[in-house]
């Protein structure tokens, strides 16, 4: 089993996302001892935001002179994708801002999410060229957004969910660290009901 790791929050030492996708990586390899996992910190080592350029050259049939920044992102654009296609399991530490995701996050989306190479138009409408992954989203949330009031806030699990569908890869578990910014629930409460809820996903329960 090959397992793609990626953080993207900029907190190192007191991310609860960040914790908490450790903590699912650690139990798949509990679960999967020959496991190798590839590690990307996009909270550290942000990618680009896609250039013009590069989505021309992506999206439009018109011929884009490549210049040495351009090749370099492009470059940085086919690595993301190939990461993704080498991997059986990805597992994303996506923190809420702002009732959505992080900008570093959505700049990886961005270089994924590529038509003709993660997703395609067909007769019958969008069809992702991504299947057989398993994905674990390490969602942390300040507040509650799985209650009735909260979820029209929702932007994030929602939006990766149904981004992540675009490219195929349908099969998603989310697991939720929320209300880690209110009193009555707090990080430590949040951390133990979402690994509660990894294990009995995994568990089949």
């Amino acid at each position: 089993m090959k397992i793609l790791h990626i953080d993207s929050s900029p907190y190192v030492g007191t991310s609860v996302s960040r914790e908490l996708s450790a903590f699912i990586v650690a139990e798949l390899l509990e679960l999967n001892p020959n496991a190798t996992v590839h590690y990307r910190d996009l909270g550290v080592t942000p990618p680009p935001h896609l250039s013009a350029e590069a989505m021309t050259m992506f999206h439009d049939t018109q011929e884009t002179a490549i210049t040495p920044e351009l090749q370099q992102e492009i470059d940085g654009i086919y690595q993301s994708i190939e990461e993704v296609m080498a991997s059986d399991v990805i597992v994303i530490g996506a923190p809420m801002y702002n009732h959505s995701i992080s900008s570093n996050l959505k700049a990886w989306i961005d270089q994924i999410s590529q038509k003709g190479i993660t997703f395609t138009y067909t007769s019958e409408g969008v069809k992702g060229l991504i299947s057989d992954k398993k994905v674990y989203i390490a969602s942390s949330r300040g507040g509650v957004y799985s209650s009735a009031a909260g979820q029209s806030h929702d932007f994030q699990e929602t939006y990766l969910v149904s981004i992540l569908a675009l490219m195929g890869m349908n099969d998603v578990e989310v697991i939720t660290a929320e209300g880690v910014g209110m009193a009555s629930i707090g990080r430590e409460l949040a951390l133990a009901k979402a690994r509660q809820s990894l294990r009995g996903a995994m568990s089949g329960k």
